[in-house]
């Protein structure tokens, strides 16, 4: 299965979903076909670009394209519709739904972004597709002959249905751990028998179970979170419209993630901290690129860092897209949203913006390795001087290996699918209050796929 989620759909949006809704199907029935929007008549005079400026990295991103877009194309109106938030989700998701609600109606802006944020989303991409919301831009890619080496091709197939290349992904996350060798000796974890999903979870619960164990698994519930994508279980059927949640490794993650610390941070240099203590195994950076530097970095500082994937059920690994762009099925400016699209994509554009991509991993290799050597020209035998620790955990360096950086980008070329976050389907949120005691899991797990049913079909 390519991917199972898309991101955080708010109930107003699902009333706009309503208008198309039709009768959920069956395990039989035929996948119900994306939606064909209706010719659009091109004239290519303008171009109008929407988001929002909640997320920095990203929003930092786009100003800059948008600055070198208006200086390629002076004689282009260029509209920028970007919405201040003042660090409001509320606001955020408001101008999303709104700007939604447009697209559905058949007009709205042209380019559409999407970036995640640490649980949820705002724009369901899922369904949008299926409702034919989404200009096919493969045609425009084919034309200019457009070189795709040099992007991690999995997650660019991320964003291609049928053929259709109706979403662009621009960055991405891979569910990368880090431990040190010192606790995975003294927890006797097995990272060899971790080769699937299914493996990874019997030594975590085999480790849960033992009594003598003075490590946490996991230092974070965000560590597992997303267990059900990163398994590539199939519990969401968007083409016919059903949900199925009686797959036994749903109920052993849910288990596995009930038994993990409340701990909901950043998990990168208090997560180092945490491991040296005694105090976790695993680490799980929210940030992989930050993650690399403060994870395998710090951990380097005091022994030697071990990396390993968390893998799906077949030994894949399956990539979140977390930053993307799409094109409106009603625009009339195809060819100038393909040149604002390929300016994102330019290898000269990323490396301009290499100081805004701290977070995520870009879709071009080189640019990732470019942020890499962004951060450690400066290094002095292999150490690079952090900032004084304003939280008192007594690193003064990283150590960034180039070989751990080989390593970790070793594992972004086994992508072998993506998909993307929603709370309206993350499997977590959908058990409400199971993880709090409220509930049975069976009762939970009733609830939840008639919810997921109703939500499927509308």
């Amino acid at each position: 299965m390519k991917k199972l989620h898309a991101p955080y759909l708010c109930l107003p949006l699902a009333c706009v979903f309503a208008l198309t809704a039709c009768a959920p199907g069956g395990a039989d029935t035929e996948p119900r076909p994306i939606e064909a929007p209706p010719p659009v008549e091109q004239t290519n005079e303008g171009l109008t670009v929407f988001y929002t400026d909640f997320k920095t990295p990203e929003s930092n991103i786009l100003d800059v394209a948008v600055a070198q877009y208006k200086g390629q194309h002076p004689d282009q109106q260029l509209n920028v519709e970007k919405v201040f938030t003042e660090g409001l989700v509320e606001t955020h998701t408001a101008a999303y739904n709104q700007m939604l609600t447009e697209i559905m109606a058949g007009s709205g802006p042209d380019l559409i972004f999407f970036a995640n944020y640490s649980t949820g989303s705002t724009t369901d991409w899922e369904k949008l597709v299926r409702r034919g919301a989404f200009a096919d831009m493969e045609p425009y890619f084919e034309a200019d002959n457009f070189d795709w080496s040099g992007y991690n091709q999995a997650v660019m197939d991320g964003g291609v249905y049928g053929g259709q290349r109706l979403i662009i992904p621009l960055e991405y996350k891979i569910p990368l751990l880090y431990t040190s060798q010192t606790a995975l000796d003294e927890t006797g974890f097995s990272v060899e028998n971790c080769g699937t999903f299914d493996g990874f979870l019997d030594e975590v619960e085999k480790m849960i179970a033992d009594p003598e164990q003075t490590r946490d698994v996991f230092r974070t519930k965000l560590s597992i979170y997303d267990f059900a994508q990163y398994a590539d279980i199939p519990y969401i059927d968007y083409d016919r419209q059903k949900a199925d949640l009686s797959f036994p490794e749903l109920e052993r993650g849910a288990e596995i993630y009930k038994a993990l610390p409340r701990i909901m941070d950043s998990d990168d240099l208090p997560g180092a901290a945490d491991i040296r203590d005694g105090n976790a195994l695993w680490i799980y950076p929210n940030d992989p690129v930050r993650g690399f530097l403060w994870g395998a970095g710090l951990i380097n500082t005091y022994d030697d860092v071990v990396m390993m994937p968390i893998r799906d059920r077949e030994g894949g690994i399956q990539a979140e897209i977390t930053f993307a762009v799409a094109v409106n099925s009603s625009s009339p400016n195809l060819q100038n949203a393909y040149e604002f699209i390929k300016l994102l994509l330019s290898e000269e554009f990323q490396k301009d913006t290499v100081q805004y991509r701290w977070a995520k991993l870009s879709v071009l290799d080189a640019a990732v390795a470019e942020n890499y050597q962004y951060n450690t020209w400066h290094a002095e035998d292999g150490k690079v001087e952090l900032e004084p620790d304003s939280s008192n955990l007594g690193f003064t360096y990283i150590d960034p290996s180039p070989d751990d950086f080989e390593e970790m980008m070793s594992y972004t070329k086994q992508v072998t699918g993506t998909f993307f976050r929603s709370s309206e389907t993350q499997f977590i949120q959908l058990l409400g209050g199971y993880i709090t005691d409220e509930t049975s899991y069976g009762d939970a797990i009733d609830a939840a796929e008639s919810r997921l049913n109703i939500y499927l079909s509308e």
